[in-house]
């Protein structure tokens, strides 16, 4: 059975995808290495909306690593003709 990412811990999250969470927030070029994007890309996804949720307290761009993890799972699919992207079901 489907499971809603956002119960999922940011531990579960991380797991799920092998990532060793650093426990702190993320610069734009690291949330874009975990990304597997080009910094230049991610800055247009924050441009267009369609990248993970961000702030800009100050002079840089942070990502919470649970945003990201998020974002990465959240846009699985498994067809490029699926217009929906599919949960993951809990492990």
């Amino acid at each position: 059975m489907p499971t809603d990412l956002k119960t999922l811990t940011t531990d579960q999250l991380a797991d799920l995808l092998g990532y060793q969470l650093k426990r702190r927030p993320l610069r734009a070029p690291e949330a874009a290495l975990l990304m597997g994007l080009a910094p230049a890309t991610l800055q247009d996804m924050r441009v267009d909306g369609t990248g993970p949720a961000y702030t800009k307290p100050a002079k840089f761009v942070l990502y919470t690593e649970r945003d990201v993890l998020l974002w990465l799972l959240g846009g699985r699919r498994t067809s490029t003709s699926t217009s929906k992207p599919e949960l993951l079901a809990a492990v």
